[in-house]
């Protein structure tokens, strides 16, 4: 069954218990009720995970808070307008969350406060039959009154052939791969990152650069190779300029593929990675190896905290975790209305802040 594969967000769950909490009190709007400190106790949680149930409590428009005055009532859950979305489903490889994730609690507050009331849930494609089980998630939904989103993420091509056939309201939070011409996508300017990137490590005087990347690529991985081969083309450098490695998610392989990089009699010098498991094995390595100051490093991806300094040099999307959480529940929302929808590209700076 479809149902075996997915799986509710911690958030989500404790959220749910605190809606349950204001039924079972008989509270009503304009009624007090629990500071962080009462929700951290009755959920058994931390103050910071409390918080942030009591947030996505608010982004729902059940409670309103107030500085130093608490929370109070706002709405009563199920006497909302019934929303565009029934619920909303991130179709994840299970690999991929596993070693990365899929991004941090701010995405589903965005999501949230732009669809309050919209369940949703992380299905998780299994390794063989994916696009079976994608059917029988997209059967079930058709079936209810209220309709279902999907977002699909880094999910394979068969997944994203049978939801653009399938018409259900769908984006992908990443690359679309050739071929598929009926989905909508919302992504970091991937061309842009590999420009960025190069021009930072040129900058820094390195002639020598590697790439850092997942073994599996993807549509995106495509433009950030392709601009980074172009500026090195711009700048007159040699084919044999870069060094190109595919790598999986173990830091064991990631360390041991920069040693051999770093081995060879003229080693890159400027490393540009996909992940930060990649970016904090070029950092082990080159400490280890006493270089660190003549290594520099760029990470493309990482969901970083909009006020968090990044540990290395960082193409930071302007859009915040939480705002590209509400721009996918709006473009979601447009799609079930029967509006046409382009891709939105989220643009990219250098954060060179890191210390």
């Amino acid at each position: 069954m479809a149902r075996s594969g997915t799986d509710t967000p911690r958030l989500v769950e404790l959220a749910e218990k605190l809606a349950a909490d204001i039924e079972d009190r008989n509270l009503k709007p304009g009624d007090r009720y629990l500071t962080t400190v009462d929700a951290s106790k009755l959920l058994g949680v931390s103050n910071g995970l409390a918080n942030r149930a009591l947030q996505l409590l608010e982004r729902r428009q059940i409670i309103t808070r107030q500085q130093r005055s608490g929370a109070f009532i706002a709405n009563l859950p199920g006497e909302l307008s019934l929303p565009p979305l029934r619920r909303v489903h991130f179709l994840v490889h299970q690999n991929y969350l596993a070693s990365e994730g899929i991004g941090n609690d701010m995405v589903l507050l965005g999501m949230q406060e732009e669809l309050p009331g919209v369940h949703v849930q992380i299905s998780f494609l299994p390794q063989e039959n994916a696009d079976g089980f994608v059917a029988d998630l997209i059967d079930h939904s058709l079936t209810a009154k209220a309709r279902d989103g999907f977002i699909l993420v880094r999910a394979p091509f068969e997944v994203h052939q049978l939801v653009s056939n399938s018409g259900v309201p769908a984006l992908v939070y990443g690359g679309i791969y050739p071929g598929i011409t009926r989905l909508t996508r919302l992504d970091r300017d991937m061309a842009s990152i590999g420009y960025l990137a190069t021009d930072y490590l040129l900058a820094q005087g390195h002639k020598k650069i590697a790439l850092l990347t997942r073994q599996e690529t993807l549509p995106g991985d495509h433009d950030t190779l392709d601009a980074i081969r172009r500026r090195l083309t711009e700048s007159k450098l040699d084919p044999d300029a870069l060094y190109e490695r595919f790598l999986p998610p173990a830091t064991i392989v990631c360390e041991a593929a920069v040693q051999r990089l770093l081995n060879q009699t003229n080693p890159p010098t400027g490393f540009v990675c996909r992940t930060i498991r990649m970016a904090n094995a070029v950092k082990e390595v080159a400490t280890k190896r006493k270089m660190l100051p003549k290594t520099d490093t760029v990470l493309c991806d990482s969901y970083l905290p909009a006020n968090q300094a990044p540990q290395h040099v960082y193409l930071r999307p302007l859009y915040s975790s939480e705002e590209q959480g509400k721009h996918m529940a709006r473009m979601l929302a447009a799609m079930a209305r029967g509006e046409v929808v382009p891709d939105e590209i989220i643009p990219v700076k250098l954060d060179t802040t890191a210390k």
